[in-house]
């Protein structure tokens, strides 16, 4: 992979040392397997493997998936996957256990590897990531505030956040143009995965107009309206932003019951 399409997937290389020692040392001590998407170089690879007996890298780039082992002097408990995470047996990498992921992820995939790993439950039991600023604020914003959206309610389902600290852009070659951060999210479920889907869905459809009161933006979903936001306790007059995830998935659930 050259340059230019590196660029183009957002991907930024870290070469500030205390950079790459902190998010390794934000990842728990167990499970002792970590999962690292596009180690690259392999700055923060070195400090995983100095706290982890295993550390499986996934790396797109088939020169960087290459020499990594090379670069790091052939380490025991590395093992060098090359491919796409997104395309990633998560399947065979749960047969050996739950994985803890470490990664300075490519700008232009964060949001759906997160997803992804979000979504595997218990095999990826903590996430500490590196992603845009403005990204890692609309994962963890609150309800109420301006940059709460769909991704908020997804992720906050799915997992407890915590933005750990700002990196600038002098941390990374070639310098990126915007603020990166580093968040930690820790697998959950606050409810069942049938009732989480019905949820995220429901604010998806709500977020597509969210400068509409709930009552506006939710027309149409289901027959008695009024009836739906009564049982479920929610005010039609709010609007997306401003609901807490027991109310998303209080509203799915009565919307669920429209049949």
């Amino acid at each position: 992979m050259g340059r230019g399409r590196r660029q183009r997937l957002g991907q930024h290389f870290l070469r500030d040392g205390r950079v790459a020692e902190a998010i390794a040392a934000a990842v728990p001590e167990e499970p002792p397997r970590v999962l690292e998407v596009g180690p690259g170089k392999g700055a923060l690879t070195t400090r995983l493997l100095a706290r982890f007996p295993k550390v499986h890298t996934v790396e797109l780039d088939p020169a960087f998936a290459t020499s990594l082992r090379e670069r790091l002097g052939d380490p025991e408990g590395l093992e060098v996957t090359l491919g796409d995470a997104l395309q990633l047996d998560l399947a065979a990498l749960a047969e050996e256990g739950p994985w803890n992921v470490a990664a300075n992820l490519p700008y232009s995939v964060a949001t759906p590897i997160i997803r992804r790993f979000l979504w595997a439950g218990e095999t990826f039991p903590t996430l500490v990531v590196m992603v845009q600023k403005e990204v890692a604020l609309r994962m963890l914003a609150p309800p109420g505030h301006r940059e709460r959206g769909a991704l908020s309610v997804e992720v906050q389902l799915l997992a407890d956040g915590e933005l750990l600290f700002t990196v600038s852009p002098r941390c990374f070659s070639p310098p990126p143009k915007v603020t990166s951060a580093v968040v930690k999210l820790k697998s959950h479920r606050k409810a069942p995965q049938e009732a989480v889907e019905k949820a995220i869905k429901l604010a998806r459809r709500a977020f597509s107009h969210r400068r509409k009161k709930l009552s506006n933006a939710l027309g149409g979903v289901a027959g008695d309206l009024a009836g739906c936001f009564e049982r479920a306790g929610v005010s039609g007059d709010l609007r997306p932003q401003d609901l807490t995830l027991e109310q998303w998935l209080s509203l799915a659930n009565t919307w669920e019951g429209q049949g």
